[in-house]
């Protein structure tokens, strides 16, 4: 999907809900190389550990709260 864009007085560009939509993700990665900007994806933890199943995520979640404490 191709959708033209624009960068506002602070540095915002809006993207449309359907871009949202197909991307699937509320947080990117930007990458910009020389004339080009690239938005990626970030996967969520359910979505990078969904292939794990012996992982308990509940539990997961909890020691992370733990460690960040720490």
């Amino acid at each position: 999907m191709d959708v033209v864009v624009k960068i506002d007085k602070f540095g915002r560009i809006h993207l449309p809900k359907a871009v949202r939509q197909e991307a699937g993700a509320e947080v990117f990665v930007v990458r910009a190389k020389h004339k080009e900007i690239r938005l990626s994806a970030v996967p969520t933890l359910d979505e990078m550990f969904g292939s794990m199943p012996e992982i308990d995520m509940v539990k997961f979640r909890k020691q992370r709260e733990e460690d960040r404490r720490e």
